[in-house]
């Protein structure tokens, strides 16, 4: 009894200690956050300063970019700073800027040069990394229309939208793209935007085009400034989904009622207003005009008459005045049959009916007609192609055996970073661990043989508009791309691939003066919780100063998530 009596006792005069205890622990582990903190912050001031050392504005962009991703949750008043200072470095001198500033929307997009192409993937970089906070990518992207203009602004808001999209975010995705087409509705990258955002979500889709339109309607249309038939374009990929090379492989539910009455509506309009001010002009957009009549008849009998006129002004002297039965997807289909057809008859089928046929997965089709080109290089580069978008096709619906196999076929590096990654992220996903490791190693082994350059461009695109060995090494990209395919199975793999790809950075020929860097960043950030000191060295190990650079900000902007999880677990304690 008197052993009962004296528990009570013992436990009110040792509470004080165990709280006493207990308060202790909670403040060294807040002076244990508090130090980490603190030599993170210094590490990436260390980085920052290392920084001011490169010469060119872009590198110091990326780089500071990459250092206020790390900084973001230890001092996020420094990564704003750094983020703003990134992309005014971006900015080309005041000259350009003024020309940029003063072309009207409506007016023909500039020819990207290589360093326009550099300025643009580093700003999307900045505000992939301000995007956390809404209203601060807001700014940044005012700041560029400032300064740049209606395209930029258009541009950059659809960029914005398409990083939104892939999160999952479309109500803020839906907002960027809105602000883009103000910015510039005859730009073909909103409407992109939209059909992206129609993939995942129709009734938003409908929502904006339908905004898109009405601000259309506020902007005359020019064959002059060729604005015409970029529209036409864009709103017939809208329209269509699934019967253009945009959508790909992916299958796209078509616009409702509300959005067809109103682009029916809208084409006519607008053609009848441009044949007024520019006369002829419905000539050259007949192939816009003759595709609205079967809708015409069922979201627009009233406009029939207007519709007559202009296809009589459409027509060349003589020319067929046979309309269409069908139109979208169906006319699509009937068109492009008789176009394979007449290309196997004739026996000289074009570069433009093969795509389409690679396009729509016509696979056989593509095939057929390849084999009737004459040997030489053309020849080569479409039956990989070919080869390319059926591996892909097949991994997609699931046929990884199928895919592999055909995958062997492939010759070039291009083809490798395209195919093998994805077929490795299906194993994965099937967590078939023997098959990432020998997709990999086969992947390794075919990189090793492959064709370094780039696919021809199609007709009509200037080589211009094409990566160089300066801008992108497809070797280099593919190591990295299948370090992130197999860490997820096999650290060890991962680990040593990792220095393969630190080994191919070092004897890259990319322009890092241009802010490009050659390979996926995120392999440092991804492996870091497996072995921190062999990636760190794997960084260090990193001849060039600006990829050196951006990798040690990975591995800390890693280390900073996961104190800012310690601390905000140690606070719910």
């Amino acid at each position: 009894m008197q052993r009962l009596f004296l528990i009570p006792v013992l436990i009110f005069l040792l509470a004080p200690s165990y709280k006493g205890q207990s308060v202790t622990t909670e403040q060294s582990k807040g002076d244990s956050f508090v130090v980490e903190k603190s030599t993170l912050l210094s590490e990436l001031q260390n980085l920052h300063t290392e920084s001011t050392q490169l010469e060119s504005p872009l590198a110091r962009a990326l780089a500071k970019a990459e250092i206020a991703d790390a900084a973001w949750t230890l001092d996020q008043e420094w990564a704003k700073t750094l983020l703003r200072d990134a992309y005014e470095l971006t900015f080309p001198d005041e000259e350009e800027q003024s020309k940029l500033r003063n072309k009207p929307a409506g007016a023909p997009p500039p020819p990207p040069t290589d360093t326009d192409r550099a300025r643009g993937d580093v700003r999307n970089r900045v505000l992939s990394v301000a995007g956390r906070d809404k209203a601060f990518a807001d700014q940044l992207a005012q700041l560029g229309a400032r300064q740049l203009g209606s395209y930029e602004e258009h541009f950059r808001y659809a960029s914005l939208a398409s990083q939104f999209i892939k999160a999952g975010d479309t109500e803020t995705a839906s907002k960027y793209i809105l602000q883009s087409i103000n910015a510039d509705p005859t730009q073909i990258t909103a409407g992109a935007s939209i059909l992206e955002l129609a993939a995942r979500d129709r009734k938003a889709a409908d929502n904006l085009i339908l905004q898109y339109i009405g601000r259309l309607r506020t902007i005359p249309l020019s064959i002059e400034n060729q604005s015409a038939v970029r529209t036409y374009v864009i709103l017939a990929q809208m329209i269509f989904p699934n019967s253009n090379m945009l959508s790909g492989p992916r299958q796209i539910l078509p616009p409702g009622p509300a959005v067809m009455r109103e682009y029916v509506s809208y084409i006519i309009e607008s053609m009848g207003a441009m044949e007024q001010r520019e006369p002829g002009s419905v000539i050259r957009l007949r192939a816009f005009l003759l595709p609205i009549w079967p809708l015409l008849k069922q979201y627009g009998p009233e406009l029939a008459g207007t519709f007559m006129e202009l296809e009589r002004l459409s027509r060349q002297p003589g020319g067929d005045a046979t309309l269409p039965y069908n139109s979208g997807e169906a006319a699509s289909r009937e068109s492009f049959d008789k176009r394979v057809k007449d290309a196997l008859d004739s026996g000289r089928p074009d570069d433009l009916t093969i795509n389409l046929a690679i396009s729509r997965e016509e696979f056989g089709s593509a095939r057929k007609m390849i084999d009737l080109l004459p040997d030489g290089a053309q020849k080569v580069e479409l039956a990989e192609l070919v080869n390319l978008r059926e591996v892909i096709s097949l991994a997609e619906k699931g046929n990884i055996v199928g895919a592999e196999l055909l995958a062997k076929q492939l010759n070039k590096a291009v083809s490798v970073l395209q195919a093998y990654p994805l077929i490795m992220r299906k194993c994965a996903a099937e967590k078939n661990t023997p098959c990432v490791t020998n997709v990999f190693y086969e992947a390794v082994k075919q990189l090793k043989r492959a064709d370094t350059t780039p696919y021809t461009p199609p007709v009509g695109i200037p080589t211009s508009a094409m990566s160089t060995k300066r801008e992108a090494d497809p070797v280099l990209l593919s190591l990295s791309k299948l370090v992130k395919a197999v860490a997820p199975v096999n650290d060890t793999l991962a680990l040593d691939a990792l220095e393969e790809t630190v080994k191919a950075a070092n004897s890259s020929e990319i322009d890092t003066g241009q802010g490009r860097i050659g390979f996926d960043i995120d392999i440092f950030k991804m492996l870091a919780p497996k072995n921190e000191a062999r990636v760190r060295s794997a960084a260090n190990g990193l001849k060039d100063q600006l990829r050196q650079i951006v990798a040690l900000a990975a591995i800390n902007q890693w280390k900073a998530v996961e104190l800012s999880k310690e601390i905000k677990a140690n606070r719910q304690k």
